[in-house]
């Protein structure tokens, strides 16, 4: 089959240990918003993930703030070429990556909360 044709789906490896496959998009976000009630790490592997679009990067990117929040682990064990090249273009690679963890765990400066900001200008 196909990999840029499967479906998307999680696998748990191990205990906050999860393969992810298929295109991570508007689509999909929402199978991967399940994950936020893992308690504990969050190590992912995405070689399988054909596709990644904004809406999946932000998704990714939640995932990891709620683990700075809880003081947990998040980490992108390994990437497929995709996923790498768009992680490194939004600048996010070196952050959300074994590569970025040997840096330290905070390298992405807190981000003002888009929802809050936009009802205070209301």
């Amino acid at each position: 089959m196909d990999p840029s044709l499967q479906p998307f789906a999680i696998r748990a490896r191990a205990p906050g240990r999860f393969d992810l496959a298929g295109e991570l998009d508007m689509a999909t976000v929402p199978q991967l918003q399940e994950l936020a009630d893992t308690d504990g790490p969050l190590l992912l592997d995405l070689r399988e993930v054909s596709f990644i679009d904004s809406c999946g990067v932000a998704g990714l990117l939640g995932l990891y703030r709620r683990c700075q929040r809880d003081g947990c682990e998040f980490l992108i064990e390994s990437a497929s070429r995709p996923v790498e090249r768009v992680l490194r273009l939004v600048g996010l690679y070196e952050i959300l990556t074994e590569d970025g963890a040997r840096h330290g765990p905070d390298l992405l400066p807190s981000a003002p909360d888009v929802e809050s900001e936009a009802a205070a200008s209301d």
